[in-house]
């Protein structure tokens, strides 16, 4: 048997190392794969990446001691796009396992757990024989460090002074939340930035200025509950807050409270408000208002993943969506011919609805037109003969009678099926999964709509 070769890389690696973060198990999300600083799995790397693992590794120190146990990741990306994109991945990462571990008072983590440093690697880096380094690490993507190394000192290395435990991911709700379906995208970049900015009350100063994180919190209230008015935006989240965890005098008087000491922060009042809250009862403070708003926030943003997981409400925002739509959207992109759209435009074509009649039997046959084409390619390469010979009956008709063409489709309908539940048949990636789906959903609407003489109420 002949060996397998390694694959070289042409282009200079990435490493991201999380220096005070250890997983358990190699984790994948967005194409990026962390990995733990297991043996076993350092050795398959290659010998050059090994080299510079151990050394980044050993800018790193904990409680006065090098790091032994840490995550990493190797990349290779080849232009800025790459770049932007990985770090957003790596960002969304580390907002999803930061909150996960600081909204849970009972872990004790800090937020500098959850850093990670970018390390591009240049030709003198990978120059093993030299006794002088000079690395710039990235932390979280923003803040460039500079490191230098001789044959034996690393000039400024990183202290951390808390002690660090491996993080299993299998069953963390919010990564599992944020890594399925059950958001919307645009939603999903909201929450984030919530949890991001409820994050940030743990990374100030020492990590104890009050001040700064009750700002930092507020800030999190009002994009988890996307207050648009800033005029009113006190009486915006109050309201959000009766309707997750119910109506008291108590919440409406901390709510009124914790606006009132972030009004005196941001102004600048000589005269803070306390940072304890007292009911309106009592005499003294009882509870600290940070200890209060991150819990509530905790709460909140918990609620609202559970009704979003539990509820179905992807058949209501398709529907919103006429097929008037999902046809202009899919001509445009099959007209055009932009190849990495194309998903896109069969996705569309997957989403028309049969008891919508909003695209009329003109646009159903001009978009047969367009869409036949991509559903012939596949079946040739597969060499499904009869399939091709029925749907080019369907693609090269012309005439007036839409009856005759609905024929077509029906017989094109039966060719089809045979194709698309063979099991045997092989699927080669996600664009072509969502073209076969595309098909078997349009042959049989526009079969149906170009029979329709009205339209249907269900």
């Amino acid at each position: 048997m002949v060996p397998k070769k390694t694959k070289k890389h042409t282009r200079q690696p990435t490493i991201i190392i999380f220096p005070y973060l250890f997983i358990a198990k190699e984790t994948s999300f967005d194409k990026v794969v962390i990995k733990p600083s297991d043996k076993n799995l350092i050795d398959k790397e290659e010998q050059t990446i090994k080299h510079q693992l151990f050394k980044i590794a050993s800018f790193f120190r904990i409680n006065g001691s090098p790091i032994n146990k840490w995550s990493y990741c190797v990349v290779y990306p080849s232009n800025k796009k790459l770049q932007d994109t990985l770090k957003s991945s790596l960002n969304k990462f580390a907002t999803i396992i930061r909150y996960s571990q600081l909204s849970d008072p009972h872990n004790n983590a800090r937020f500098s757990n959850f850093d990670y440093f970018i390390f591009p690697l240049s030709k003198s880096n990978l120059d093993i024989a030299s006794n002088f380094s000079y690395y710039e690490g990235v932390l979280n993507g923003e803040y460039p460090r500079i490191f230098r190394t001789t044959k034996d000192d690393i000039k400024n290395p990183v202290f951390f002074y808390y002690n660090i435990r491996p993080l299993t991911l299998d069953d963390n709700k919010y990564w599992q939340n944020f890594y399925s379906n059950h958001l919307k995208e645009k939603e999903a970049k909201r929450l984030l930035k919530a949890m991001e900015w409820f994050n940030r009350s743990f990374a100030t100063t020492y990590e104890l200025d009050y001040a700064d994180a009750v700002v930092h919190l507020v800030t999190a209230f009002e994009a988890l509950f996307k207050v648009e008015d800033e005029r009113n935006n006190k009486a915006q989240v109050k309201s959000v807050l009766i309707q997750f965890l119910g109506e008291s005098p108590e919440l409406t008087d901390w709510t009124n409270k914790f606006y009132k000491l972030r009004n005196d922060i941001v102004h600048g009042d000589i005269e803070l408000s306390p940072f304890w809250f007292k009911h309106s009862r009592g005499t003294k403070g009882h509870r600290h208002h940070l200890a209060l708003a991150r819990k509530i926030f905790s709460r909140c943003l918990e609620a609202f993943l559970n009704l979003r997981t539990s509820s179905l409400r992807d058949d209501i925002h398709e529907e919103l969506i006429s097929n008037e739509i999902r046809f202009k959207e899919a001509k445009k992109i099959l007209a055009a011919k932009t190849k990495n759209k194309l998903q896109s435009a069969f996705i569309s074509i997957s989403g028309i609805k049969d008891d919508d009649f909003s695209m009329t039997k003109k646009q159903t046959e001009e978009l047969g037109k367009l869409f036949l084409s991509y559903l012939l390619e596949d079946l040739r390469n597969e060499n499904r003969q009869n399939a091709v010979v029925a749907l080019d009956d369907i693609f090269n008709w012309s005439g007036s009678d839409y009856g005759e063409l609905a024929l077509l489709y029906e017989k094109g309908i039966d060719e089809y099926d045979t194709f698309y539940f063979d099991d045997s048949v092989a699927v080669p990636d996600a664009q072509s999964q969502s073209l076969r789906e595309a098909g078997y959903n349009f042959l049989r609407f526009a079969m149906d709509r170009l029979l329709a003489f009205r339209y249907k109420l269900r």
